[in-house]
């Protein structure tokens, strides 16, 4: 008997979940079986929070926001509803909290713990939310962060519309979040002090993002892995995930920090802490975010005019074994993508669609990909870079002649060689845009050395293909199969490196085949090889 009436337990559940997918029509079928009053009855999720749901409603859905009773109509301020459903999720590890396809206003941060999975509908697009959170005017926060710079620390208040609750509470963690098919709208709103306002700011964790949209943010769209509250840096945790996460609008409005490297404006993504800063006790930034996946991540054009954030479209600060891959860059205001401090990194697919377009005369030289310094490990392991397969275009720019435009930038750091692979690229400039621009900007940075292969790269014959002269006893990059190798004469314009080879694209009966370069300058000077005889 008792075997079963467990039979008929474990079959009424199943018909109950049945009911869940099909409809309250089948929950009838379901009905003549043992134990009405547990397929029946009211609950609650906890004592004394959210409200009570029939059994059969329950089983039909995961947990939801609508369980703790928001409204839900992007007017009314939910904060204190919403925190309480993350707070429920965070007690139980694992759970699966669901957004139905609403807008919840919100009025201060909301805190998510670790952990915890977060998935909404249908996030909305462009404009228009249709399942997530929105900052109301007057947005408060209490949180503050200490950041130290050349002029000595100070503390610079912190907002965002989803921040983590353990970076929040000053407490370690190390679980993965999981975010999906969710809106989130800044809506070109400051705080309460008028700082700016962050999209996300979620610290120290294992992210999987995916489908998310971040509009009209004043601060970063998203910010993952800074400093603790208190400046300190956090170790570093590896594998984070961002798949088809958009960023429309970010730096709305124009604010700045300052860091020891400077003054920036708030860009689309910034991976690792701000740029230039130090702990409290001068040691500078380690790798906070590490063998990390960007894919088919967007920054696009926001309520500001042909800008997609007012900074650096996606800025990883140590892209120690960081893939960027099929993102889409459209009106960054300086750089386009940024691999800072670069291990074993690699950007690929990209299409980099105007970039530059509100830096000042102060803020060059700029680039659609840039990487400031390719670094080893400390345990001596070589840094590399590989670069390939990307679509460059240049939009015009608010400065007509900024002193330095260039599509690829690559800088070698402090190790004995670094190693790049630029390869397959295609760079052109949009129709009106008039500045100068340049293909390419090797250099280094430190005092290691920067062996890089440049190959089977498409550049327009209106570009320059260097920005300037480099070290050419530190900086050795080799030439292969590129277009610009291949033209009738000689170049007699422009800043060309020694050893470079040309190809002839038109000869003729007792011409070279090519030429190649036997010393460097502006211009160098050229020999022709291979002469063409019957």
């Amino acid at each position: 008997m008792r075997h079963k009436t467990e039979q008929n337990q474990l079959l009424n559940r199943r018909r109950l979940l049945a009911a869940g997918v099909l409809g309250s029509g089948s929950l009838a079928v379901a009905s003549p079986v043992a134990d009405g009053a547990e397929m029946h009855g009211k609950f609650d999720l906890e004592p004394g929070v959210g409200k009570p749901r029939t059994m059969a409603g329950k089983l039909a859905e995961s947990p939801s926001l609508a369980d703790f009773g928001p409204v839900g109509d992007g007017v009314t301020d939910d904060w204190r509803a919403v925190q309480a459903a993350l707070d429920w999720a965070g007690s139980k590890p694992g759970t699966r909290l669901r957004v139905p396809p609403r807008v919840y206003a919100i009025g201060r941060p909301l805190l998510i713990p670790q952990g915890i999975e977060l998935v909404g509908e249908v996030p909305g697009d462009g404009n228009n939310a249709l399942c997530g959170f929105r900052a109301l005017k007057g947005f408060q926060s209490p949180h503050k962060l200490r950041v130290s710079s050349a002029k000595g620390s100070r503390d610079i208040g912190i907002a965002a519309l989803l921040m983590s609750r353990e970076w929040a509470d000053g407490r370690s963690f190390a679980r993965r979040l999981h975010l999906r098919d969710l809106f989130f709208d800044v809506d070109g709103v400051t705080d309460a002090q008028g700082g700016p306002v962050h999209g996300l700011l979620l610290a120290n964790q294992q992210l999987d993002l995916s489908n998310l949209w971040i509009r009209s943010a004043t601060g970063f769209g998203v910010w993952i892995n800074t400093q603790r509250p208190d400046g300190t840096f956090m170790a570093a945790l590896v594998d984070n995930v961002l798949r088809r996460v958009w960023v429309r609008g970010a730096g709305i409005g124009g604010a700045t920090f300052e860091t020891n490297a400077g003054v920036f404006q708030y860009g689309g993504f910034l991976i690792g802490a701000l740029p230039g800063v130090r702990d409290p006790s001068g040691r500078g930034e380690p790798p906070l975010a590490t063998d990390g996946i960007m894919d088919y991540c967007t920054v696009a054009v926001g309520p500001e005019a042909e800008t997609g954030c007012r900074g650096n479209a996606i800025h990883i600060t140590r892209s120690a074994g960081w893939r960027v891959t099929s993102c889409h860059v459209n009106g960054a205001g300086r750089h386009g993508i940024v691999l800072e401090r670069a291990f074993q990194s690699e950007v690929s697919g990209c299409y980099v669609d105007g970039w530059g377009v509100v830096a000042g005369r102060d803020q060059s030289p700029v680039g659609a990909i840039w990487c400031s310094s390719i670094v080893g490990l400390d345990d001596g392991a070589e840094g590399g870079l590989i670069v390939a397969s990307n679509r460059i275009s240049c939009r015009p720019v608010k400065y007509m002649n900024p002193p330095g435009m260039a599509a690829i930038a690559v800088r070698a750091g402090a190790i004995p060689a670094a190693r790049a692979a630029v390869m397959g690229n295609t760079i052109v400039k949009r129709r009106g845009a008039l500045q100068p621009l340049a293909a390419f900007d090797f250099a280094r940075s430190g005092r290691g050395e920067l062996s890089a292969m440049v190959t089977g790269n498409s550049v327009t014959e209106t570009l320059k293909v260097f920005l300037a002269p480099w070290n050419e006893t530190a900086v050795k990059p080799k030439f292969s199969g590129n277009s610009f190798q291949f033209t009738a004469t000689p170049p007699l314009d422009g800043w060309f490196p020694a050893g470079l080879r040309i190809d002839n694209s038109a000869p003729v009966l007792g011409g070279f085949s090519g030429w190649v370069t036997v010393r460097s300058g502006k211009p160098a000077v050229w020999v022709g090889y291979g002469r063409i005889e019957v």
